[in-house]
């Protein structure tokens, strides 16, 4: 299931995830508290303009895509493989072509960021290695 729209005002699961996945990325929403306030909204927006994206303060798809990407390995295909691919060229990494294809060089790429970041070095890529590329 896709993750909702949140706004101020918005209660819950989805309102918690996206509170640890900013603080995760060192944009401080206060508590995870699944209570969407001001301090969230302020974070939200940080993070959107900081990401090119509308600082609108509510977190819908576009800003979801970024936040809370899908965990990947090798054999993954698709947008957040290209969004990978992006970030870790941005970070001086050669994971080949930008494709949307995980294979063999995006792999290598990811496991040498993960070595050079201390993490834990498995080539896939989830919550703790996005948030250190900056998704």
């Amino acid at each position: 299931m896709a993750n909702p729209t949140i706004k101020k005002g918005s209660t819950g699961t989805a309102v918690r995830t996206a509170q640890k996945n900013l603080t995760m990325r060192f944009y401080d929403p206060g508590p995870a508290d699944g209570i969407f306030g001001a301090k969230t909204e302020s974070a939200t927006k940080w993070y959107q303009s900081d990401h090119g994206l509308v600082a609108d303060g509510i977190i819908a798809p576009q800003t979801w895509r970024g936040l809370d990407p899908p965990t990947i390995k090798k054999g993954a295909k698709g947008d957040a493989v290209k969004m990978l691919q992006q970030l870790l060229t941005d970070w001086a990494y050669d994971p080949g072509h930008i494709d949307g294809i995980f294979g063999t060089r995006t792999e290598k790429a990811v496991k040498q960021f993960q070595t050079d970041l201390n993490l834990e070095v498995d080539g896939v890529v989830g919550p703790i290695t996005w948030a250190m590329l900056g998704s």
